[in-house]
């Protein structure tokens, strides 16, 4: 009996994203679009490296995206709410959304090929700001949002409510609600916990609290959280969305926030682990010793 015909795998439409404004992403994106372009089962169906582009309507099936962790992000808000799936390629330092340098991508370039890939469907966030005269305005985020002081950098007073109900009121320098993807970045240097990518969870997390009994809470992402800040004149509040989305808040504006609608979609090609990824970029809970000895930390 003959063997059945498989039909070859469609070409892999792939567009090349980052900000054109840093010389070492044009020229990385010249380069890797050369070696895109070389290989007849991906189709290269443009490089856009302007700050602002309008990506809600990206004609391709993978973003690579050339950068750090900040234009994945940048690159998240600018795609809406149908973004494709994007591949974070390092330029920058500290990845972890983007963790895989240029070398290693065209190491793996033939797994991207043959469609060797999984898609990690990461949990966003919607940060509403409601002003006291029934305005609001909406972010769409990834990472975080902060509430921090402003000028004259006063301590601030904060109090949450987690689905209508009052949980409890901080007082310090500010308070991080972060995504689990957020959890490695601003929350953990705040000395909150690290959360598994795929999990469904908010992460609370005070900034230098003032009394020892204010811990970081770790609740459920299908619930919704409010803060309100005691703002005045003396006691000035900005909220920080991504890091990236700064907005001044006045007295009585609350800030809302609960996941987004949609995730966010990131592709990992075959050798990736979350865990490795902690290990390399943090050290975290690493042996140098033993993982020469098992070969732990190869591949």
């Amino acid at each position: 009996m003959p063997e059945p015909r498989t039909e070859p795998s469609p070409v892999l439409r792939v567009a090349l994203l980052g900000n054109g404004t840093k010389p070492e992403v044009v020229a990385e994106a010249d380069r890797l679009g050369r070696e895109l372009r070389s290989r007849p089962r991906l189709e290269l169906t443009g490089i856009d490296l302007g700050p602002d582009s309008d990506l809600t309507c990206l004609e391709a099936d993978v973003a690579l995206v050339l950068g750090g962790d900040g234009t994945v992000l940048h690159t998240a808000r600018r795609m809406g709410d149908c973004p494709i799936p994007v591949l974070g390629i390092n330029l920058g330092r500290l990845g972890f959304l983007a963790d895989l340098a240029p070398s290693e991508f065209l190491d793996r370039l033939d797994d991207l090929c043959d469609r060797r890939l999984t898609i990690d469907n990461l949990m966003t966030l919607d940060c509403t700001i409601r002003h006291p005269d029934g305005r609001s305005e909406t972010f769409r985020g990834l990472n975080d949002v902060v509430l921090r002081a402003a000028p004259p950098f006063h301590l601030i007073e904060l109090g949450i409510r987690i689905d209508g109900e009052s949980v409890i009121s901080y007082r310090g320098d500010g308070l991080i609600l972060a995504t689990p993807v957020g959890s490695t970045g601003h929350s953990l240097s705040a000395g909150g916990p690290i959360l598994p990518p795929d999990a469904q969870m908010f992460v609370i997390t005070p900034i230098c609290a003032h009394t020892l009994t204010q811990r970081p809470l770790v609740d459920s992402g299908h619930k919704w959280y409010e803060i309100a800040p005691e703002v005045t004149e003396s006691h000035a509040v900005t909220a920080v969305i991504d890091g990236q989305i700064q907005r001044k808040l006045g007295p009585g504006d609350r800030v809302a926030v609960r996941r987004g609608e949609s995730p966010f979609p990131m592709v990992r090609l075959p050798g990736h682990s979350f865990y490795r990824t902690l290990r390399n970029k943090l050290g975290w809970g690493a042996d140098p010793a033993l993982d020469r000895r098992s070969g732990a930390g190869s591949g």
